[in-house]
Formats: structure tokens, C-alpha cells, sequence
């Protein structure tokens, strides 16, 4: 099964394709026109990351989310939030 698809993943497609010479901006309009645009930020996106790689290695060992929302002033119900998808098994795994 595939990882979910991310802001930051949707990102780099808009980028690579803009970033394309020979898509100008009829071929821009006609791809992602209407669309709406979140463009994450740098500190969330990669924080993340590194919170999820974080708790894997870590699963189990009791405290460590409230260790790791110590770690980066967020709270225990963020921390859950963000590694929400690697704790959740999946039906169709």
C-alpha cells in the first residue's frame, strides 16, 4: 500500500511543472487552473518528518509522546495527530 499523498507532495508536483521550460503559463493555467494552493511550511513539513521517524523508532516505549511534545512545544494530542497514520493499522494492509 502507498504512502498518503501530502501538501508536500502535491507541492513539488505544481514546482516541477511551473519549474518545466516547456510548460508556460497557458499550459500552467490549463493544468492547475481554479486550483487552490496550500504551500507548506518549511519548519512543519520537515518537523513532521522527523517527529514520525522519530515515534517509529520509538514506538512503544511509554512517555515518549509526551517527551517528544516537550521536545518540540507542541502538545500530546498534536503529537498523536502527526503520527496518527503510522499508529492507525490499515483494513487493507
Amino acid at each position: 500500500m502507498s504512502a498518503p499523498i501530502t501538501n508536500l507532495d502535491l507541492f513539488r508536483e505544481f514546482y516541477n511543472f511551473v519549474r518545466n521550460p516547456q510548460n508556460d503559463i497557458n499550459a500552467t493555467i490549463k493544468e492547475f487552473g481554479g486550483s487552490s494552493f496550500y504551500i507548506p511550511s518549511h519548519k512543519t513539513t520537515f518537523r513532521n518528518d522527523e517527529i514520525i521517524e522519530k515515534y517509529k523508532a520509538q514506538a512503544g516505549k511509554v512517555g515518549f509522546v509526551k517527551e517528544l511534545a516537550r521536545e518540540y512545544d507542541l502538545t500530546e494530542r498534536q503529537i498523536y495527530d502527526i503520527t496518527k497514520e503510522c499508529r492507525t493499522p490499515s483494513l487493507f494492509e
